[in-house]
């Protein structure tokens, strides 16, 4: 077989440079060809014209012979490009299950790809389909370091997805050993973190998300003031309030929210007495109303101290709805009952709200109004829902304080 295409060349060869020759003015240099008892005599540019011919014949009997399978791939290829297109449009809308099929139908006409995969895990777990959704992490490429490292990314950001914190942080702590500034790791690594409580591992990864251009400092200060407010839930005894709280950065402990978190745990844990001088410092030093909500929760022995406090609070700022809802609660822990009353039906005439309502209720059952205290705790729960208050019966219809007849 091998000789009889050996014969085939030679005769083309020969043809051809018959066909050719009578072309040529010039005499060119003969060659001569001898193999298996043949001769050719042809010149030199003849012949490399006719093995440049020889090369185009063949080149064009193989594409010729391709063709089929080059226009079935081109073909594949158009239809898997436009099921991407559809299956990220979907996977924009929302619509998962649309999304899956599409994306694993073009992942699966381009063999191993890694976009593919990874945006079909996307819808996978779009659909809660945990399963499926790592079964496509698998088929992803991952034979190159950078096509790993999205895998990996894209199974954490998943896990963060849905809730899976603890492992999360695992594999973004890996994660970010690689890359030290990848936006979306820090990003990820700092909302578990936030998650978890682990607070000190927050405050470590801020220097980072500083350098990477995540955050400016007004964001760092929250997540620092957030970072204090989350440790503080941690404190259990009054050991760890006082020690804790003596702890804090100074500029943590002229933070209002510090305060209130502080306040508010201590209230929590049975010490309200740590607060009084906390809050009231504060409040000379920046007025933050919602500071009252804890003020109004004395200790065993300084109930009124506070309320001398908040009548002298009171003459520098007459329409504050907390501060006379503070001295409503305070006069009522005195017994002081007309004058609670009058606080908090003032409270509520500047701005009614849920505590308001319900603080007044409590004293109104005590004093034995019952019809009325009933009318209170609904518009409690009602405000409570974000609804509007309903009017209440009778003679505290425009929420006016009874008048007391004088004595005659």
């Amino acid at each position: 077989m091998k000789n009889f295409f050996l014969i085939l060349v030679a005769v083309f060869l020969a043809l051809l440079a018959a066909a050719i020759a009578p072309l040529f003015k010039t005499d060119p240099g003969i060659v001569q060809i001898r193999f298996w008892g043949w001769t050719i005599e042809t010149s030199v540019l003849i012949l490399i014209i006719a093995v440049l011919a020889l090369w185009l014949l063949i080149w064009v009997i193989v594409r010729l012979w391709k063709a089929p399978a080059e226009t079935a791939r081109r073909m594949r290829e158009r239809r898997s490009l436009a099921q991407l297109e559809k299956g990220l449009l979907a996977l924009t809308d929302g619509d998962w299950r649309t999304a899956e099929r599409l994306l694993e139908k073009s992942a699966s006409m381009h063999g191993r790809t890694t976009a593919r995969y990874l945006a079909a895990a996307e819808a996978a777990d779009g659909q809660d389909a945990g399963d499926r959704a790592e079964w496509y992490l698998e088929q992803a490429d991952t034979r190159n370091r950078k096509q790993k490292f999205l895998v990996d990314l894209t199974r954490a950001r998943i896990l963060t997805q849905n809730g899976n914190f603890a492992e999360a942080k695992s594999a973004l702590e890996e994660l970010h050993k690689r890359r030290r500034r990848h936006p979306q790791v820090l990003e990820l690594l700092a909302r578990c973190y936030r998650e978890l409580g682990d607070w000190s591992a927050l405050l470590r990864l801020l220097p980072a998300m500083q350098k990477a251009r995540l955050i400016d400092e007004e964001k760092v200060v929250e997540l620092r003031h957030a970072a204090a407010v989350g440790e503080i839930q941690t404190w259990k005894s009054k050991d760890d309030l006082e020690a804790g709280w003596i702890a804090l950065p100074r500029v943590m402990q002229k933070a209002p929210e510090v305060i209130r978190a502080f306040s508010e745990r201590a209230v929590q844990q049975g010490w309200p007495e740590l607060t009084e001088d906390i809050i009231r410092s504060s409040l000379k030093y920046q007025w933050t109303p919602s500071l009252l909500v804890p003020y109004s929760e004395p200790g065993p022995d300084d109930a009124s101290r506070r309320l001398r406090q908040c009548e002298k609070w009171l003459l520098v700022y007459p329409d504050d709805a907390l501060l006379h809802l503070t001295l409503g609660r305070l006069c009522a822990r005195e017994e002081l009952w007309g004058k609670a009353r009058h606080h908090m039906i003032r409270s509520l005439e500047i701005e009614p709200s849920s505590a308001g309502y319900d603080s007044l209720g409590q004293l109104l059952e005590r004093k034995g109004e019952l019809e009325i205290a009933m009318a209170c705790f609904r518009n409690a729960l009602r405000m409570s829902q974000g609804k509007e208050p309903q009017p209440l019966p009778g003679e505290h219809v425009q929420l006016e304080p009874p008048v007391t007849p004088d004595p005659v």
